[in-house]
């Protein structure tokens, strides 16, 4: 094998590899990156059995060949080279000569005939634009629970009908949904959990214009473009009916910008009790005043100028707040409300494609 490849195509490709491949595995090779420079040209794979990435990087092959090298240390070596062509060549029973610039290097790698197979995207696979389904699983996977003893719910849920697609996530304390209306993207009717270690994957490898292909294949799912193919194994597990729990019949509507809402929530919450990390919001018709204290610390409040169908005083976790109010893209946001201890509904101002539910707390004092 030799071939040829820039530093700058490497380097990316290791950033989301090194990801993937597993760092603690009874499977030594799990650890590897598997180099293939084939006619076709070069592809590099990782996987950890649960989640598997193939990308393809453009390059020069000059004799074709396959290895798999150790994947944490060649993107340790990558990160550090110039900003010039690197050679790759396999020299000796599986070593592999890295030359860029001055830098001459050897490494140890493992034969390929042991490395797991990466799924193939197959024939049946229906198709999103690529900036959607980023924005879809990024706007709500801050949501999903970290708890294993409810395992259904430690993935982004991927709810498909002949009219829309949604992905959801929820802890139980809160819950994320996002919406796309989509007339006979796929036949019939069903929803697919997706890890979040894959869902996070998916944020990061399909960000650039373009459409993805997607296709359910039994246990697991594929997501597949030009340059990169994406696997993950499914949870097993029923999802909870999520919407049942998002409440019809809050008649108090706040109106705030966003960005202000979010800068005070995040400079008050300093000041939060460390135990609770609560913030207390007292809103009035005009305005409101998000309010925190410790016994530790002190205590800090900011005004707003908002716009409230009628007053009510009601407090929340304030990482919560911030993380619902950081996912949504626009100037000004709703909060739908009933009473202090009721589910309250954020949403963007003039989208109900997007809402973040999320309960309140008790407010102490």
């Amino acid at each position: 094998m030799k071939l040829i490849i820039a530093r700058d195509n490497l380097h990316r490709a290791m950033q989301n590899l090194q990801n993937i491949a597993a760092t603690k595995n009874a499977l030594p090779i799990l650890g590897n990156v598997l180099l293939n420079a084939s006619d076709d040209g070069i592809e590099l794979s990782a996987t950890d059995l649960e989640v598997g990435l193939r990308l393809s990087v453009e390059g020069t092959v000059e004799e074709t060949g396959v290895l798999t090298i150790p994947a944490r240390k060649l993107s340790e070596l990558v990160a550090v080279l110039p900003n010039e062509d690197i050679v790759m060549a396999t020299s000796g029973s599986n070593q592999i000569q890295i030359e860029c610039g001055r830098t001459e290097t050897r490494m140890f790698g493992m034969p390929a005939n042991d490395f797991p197979k990466i799924a193939e995207l197959g024939d049946t696979y229906f198709t999103m634009d690529a900036e959607l389904l980023h924005e879809m699983i990024h706007g709500t996977k801050f949501a999903v629970s970290t708890e294993e003893s409810r395992y259904f719910l430690n993935g982004v849920y991927f709810d498909m009908s002949p009219k829309w697609v949604r992905t959801v996530a929820t802890d139980s304390r809160r819950l994320a949904m996002m919406n796309f209306e989509a007339e006979g993207l796929v036949e019939k009717a069903h929803g697919v959990i997706i890890p979040s270690k894959a869902a996070e994957e998916v944020v990061r490898t399909f960000q650039d214009k373009g459409e993805v292909k997607i296709a359910v294949q039994h246990n697991q799912i594929v997501f597949a473009d030009d340059r990169a193919t994406l696997t993950s194994r499914l949870m097993e597990g029923e999802y909870p009916a999520y919407s049942q729990i998002i409440p019809k019949d809050n008649p108090i509507r706040l109106t705030a910008d966003c960005g202000a809402f979010l800068t005070a929530v995040r400079r008050v919450s300093l000041f939060s009790n460390p135990k609770t990390t609560s913030v207390r919001l007292e809103i009035k018709e005009t305005t409101m005043t998000v309010y925190a204290s410790s016994p530790d610390f002190g205590e800090a409040k900011e005004e707003l100028e908002v716009d409230c169908t009628e007053p009510i005083t009601i407090g929340f976790n304030a990482k919560f707040l911030t993380d619902a109010l950081s996912a949504i893209d626009a100037e000004s946001v709703h909060i739908d409300m009933k009473e202090p201890l009721s589910a309250a509904v954020l949403r963007p101002a003039g989208n109900d494609d997007y809402l973040c539910l999320i309960m309140p707390m008790r407010i102490e004092g």
